[in-house]
């Protein structure tokens, strides 16, 4: 078929866009209505939404270990002001969660669009959006909030199609909202550039271009991490991420030192559980195999992609923290686009149309898929919530909690005044208001309390404690109960502030 002729509409991206983008709504949106969004990262980043729309600098009071400290200084992240606009219309939880499906939907056309660019047929395009379409790391993000890393890593494709094409306004445009949508982003975006530049080694003046926009992601993660977050910080704390790492070294490159002069702690650190408890046994080995079933092999064609995938690999298996190890939450994001390309990419050596590539194509869609539904219903990483990632079942569909009444309950709450909540209400609650995480109370005007949480909700307490806390906020002369009815109670706070930085302790 022609290049320039109409392409027919079962080649055409549409459809399939518009059936991803109905399994991602059923996920994320879902999950919102039946209160199963957290303060992290959902409650937070819809705080900074609130305070943008109503021109104010975004300061952060969601987190139990530091008092209200700007935004910036947590995660140096530009991209909740997409949420804005929306802002006016929905409030900026559901904005958020809005911007963050239009953005794997566009990731989803940027490869549809590469594919075409690599010499893939309508058809075949139609293959490449299919296998990133179902790609276990994009339901496990949408199964777990809102993440801004979720939005930046939907510019790859588009960053990769345009410095194909020569494009380099739009290439400019999409490596800078790679960069600017987090600040370990900008480190992931250092590789990206250097995979790109090997793709293009034969282009010699696109790959110096490449290198030194390399270096400049470099040195904005280097001032960002190193400066402009610890001058941010209301405590002037530093970079708080490396000490994930810090088992293999005081610092980062010492730990990278370190772990290269000893391939066997290496070897140890990226397939075998570091910690003493046998629970986190096998979870690396479920995320090579996540790797290896979801188009892995075609990194062994195009090695360029596997070193865009380095630091994420380092990221999730080198750190003491095994909610990084596998493949629940946002951690895997990354691989969805890289590994939709680097299939794209590699089975470029067959012409387009023969019979093999679109075997090849046909196999790859089945493997992630597969593996996809498979790991929907059981997983090896620890802290799985099948309710909230699996729309097949349907417990997905249903709330533990009356929604009407719980909203309604909620919209008692005065405009102004600061509120003290559990996780899973802070999304809910609107803003102007500065919100803390239950057990901080602070200088909470108001404690917002469901007399039944789930895990989720009652972290960082646990479930089991809320008779305790309950009954032990009856008690205190400084509240008293301002509502309460048979799944949520109402405290407010009687007289001044007794203590501005109290943490209830349990």
């Amino acid at each position: 078929m022609d290049a320039a002729a109409p392409l027919p509409w079962r080649h055409r991206p549409a459809v399939l866009l518009a059936l991803a983008g109905a399994v991602y709504a059923l996920v994320s949106l879902v999950n919102h209505y039946n209160f199963r969004t957290a303060a992290l990262d959902l409650g937070l980043a819809a705080q900074v939404v609130g305070d943008w729309a109503h021109l104010r600098a975004a300061n952060t009071s969601l987190l139990i270990d530091s008092p209200p400290t700007n935004f910036l200084s947590v995660h140096f992240s530009l991209t909740p002001a997409l949420g804005v606009p929306l802002y006016w219309l929905v409030g900026g939880a559901w904005a958020l969660l809005l911007v963050q499906l239009g953005a794997v939907l566009l990731g989803g056309l940027g490869v549809w669009r590469y594919a075409r660019a690599q010499g893939a047929s309508g058809g075949e395009a139609q293959w490449a959006l299919a296998f990133f379409s179902v790609q276990w790391g994009l339901l496990s993000a949408l199964g777990f909030d809102y993440h801004d890393n979720v939005v930046g890593a939907m510019a790859l494709p588009w960053l990769a199609l345009w410095v194909t094409q020569g494009r380099w306004g739009p290439a400019a445009a999409a490596g800078g909202l790679l960069l600017a949508s987090k600040e370990n982003m900008a480190l992931w975006l250092v590789f990206v550039l250097l995979g790109l530049a090997w793709q293009h080694r034969r282009r010699r003046g696109v790959a110096a271009g490449l290198g030194l926009a390399a270096a400049g992601a470099l040195g904005y993660f280097l001032l960002v991490t190193r400066w402009a977050m610890p001058a941010l910080d209301v405590a002037h704390r530093p970079f708080g991420q490396a000490v994930r790492y810090q088992q293999w070294g005081p610092t980062v490159p010492a730990a990278a030192a370190n772990l290269l002069r000893h391939p066997a702690l290496l070897w140890q650190a990226l397939f075998q559980n570091t910690l003493p408890d046998a629970a986190y046994n096998y979870i690396k080995l479920e995320f090579w195999l996540a790797l290896l079933c979801s188009g892995g092999l075609a990194l062994l064609r195009r090695p360029w992609y596997a070193l865009m995938l380095a630091p994420v690999i380092g990221q999730k298996l080198l750190a003491n923290d095994p909610a990084l190890w596998g493949i629940n939450s946002q951690y895997s994001i990354e691989f969805a686009p890289v590994l939709a390309l680097a299939l794209a990419d590699a089975l470029r050596h067959w012409p387009a149309g023969a019979p093999a590539r679109r075997r090849a194509w046909q196999l790859a869609l089945a493997g992630a898929a597969a593996f996809t539904l498979v790991t929907l219903y059981t997983r090896q990483s620890k802290w799985y919530d099948r309710t909230a990632t699996n729309f097949l079942t349907g417990r997905h569909y249903r709330s533990p909690y009356d929604r009407g009444a719980l909203r309604a309950a909620l919209a008692r709450l005065p405009a102004e005044g600061a509120v003290s909540a559990q996780s899973n209400l802070t999304p809910h609650l609107s803003a102007p208001r500065r919100l803390y995480l239950f057990p901080a109370l602070r200088d909470a005007q108001f404690v917002v309390l469901l007399r039944q949480p789930d895990e989720a909700a009652a972290w960082p307490l646990r479930p089991e404690q809320t008779p305790q806390v309950l009954a032990q906020l009856r008690q205190r002369p400084d509240f008293r109960v301002f509502f309460e009815d048979a799944q949520l109670v109402i405290f407010a706070r009687r007289g001044p502030v007794r203590n501005p930085a109290e943490v209830l302790q349990f």
